[in-house]
């Protein structure tokens, strides 16, 4: 007998279905990211986030054209601090990318990243509840299922989308993250990075070099930014 688990025949069509009852988006050719027709330099993307198991929650956010992510801090195999990689843009239907991200967890009480925070039970009845079942046969039943999980996941992005909409709004947003998570175990990279394009966008060039600069110190990188990254901030500030 044939065990093996799979993905969900045309899971992500099905999942594009649901999403354009409320946004336009394309189902990327890769799969499990959705994303909208650009909109001032930025545009909408969701995903399904593959964990371990069958169950993969919905994240969602925004992918800016002009943030540029460095390639020696990315991937399995990153390059070594000392070494200054590729400047990769995510900006076609063939690269997409969430520079900001969105979760159900803050909407459903869930603490995703602290497992002692609930029960299994709790566990299990929030996961069965809000995360996408992408291992399941393609029966009606399954995939009406499928959809009610999308469309209970919804409201809480039209909730996000609505509240956060501006550089300025993530910019606050990403403080905020800087202010709570960063501690002597964990930098949160990707918070500073974002925050420093976007404070170019906004024309507050000294703050984003600021931003940049304290990365790659962090790092202990040879220079304190890049040629590269320095000339993409300052054409970035003039748009």
């Amino acid at each position: 007998m044939d065990t093996e688990l799979r993905l969900t025949p045309n899971l992500d069509n099905i999942i594009c279905d649901v999403l354009n009852e409320e946004f336009d988006v394309k189902t990327y050719e890769k799969g499990h990211y959705w994303f909208s027709e650009w909109n001032n330099h930025c545009r909408k993307v969701i995903k399904i986030y593959p964990l371990k198991g069958t169950l993969y929650p919905i994240y969602w956010g925004y992918n800016f054209d002009f943030i540029p992510w460095e390639r020696c801090f990315v991937g399995v195999n990153p390059k070594p601090w000392n070494e200054t990689g590729k400047l990769v843009y995510y900006r076609t239907e063939k690269a997409v990318n969430i520079d900001f991200t969105g979760t159900p967890f803050p909407y459903i009480g869930y603490d995703f990243y602290n497992p002692s925070a609930q029960s299994y039970e709790e566990h299990y009845a929030f996961r069965n509840k809000y995360f996408v079942p992408a291992y399941v046969t393609d029966s009606p039943e399954n995939i009406e299922l499928i959809k009610t999980v999308v469309r209970r996941n919804i409201p809480f992005m039209l909730d996000w989308f609505d509240r956060i909409k501006t550089p300025e709004d993530i910019i606050e947003e990403q403080t905020k993250v800087i202010n709570e998570d960063e501690n002597e175990h964990c930098f949160p990279y990707s918070a500073y990075w974002v925050r420093g394009f976007l404070k170019a966008r906004c024309h507050d060039i000294e703050g984003a070099l600021s931003d940049i600069a304290y990365v790659y110190k962090r790092f202990d990188t040879p220079e304190e930014i890049p040629e590269k990254v320095i000339k993409a901030l300052y054409k970035i500030d003039k748009l």
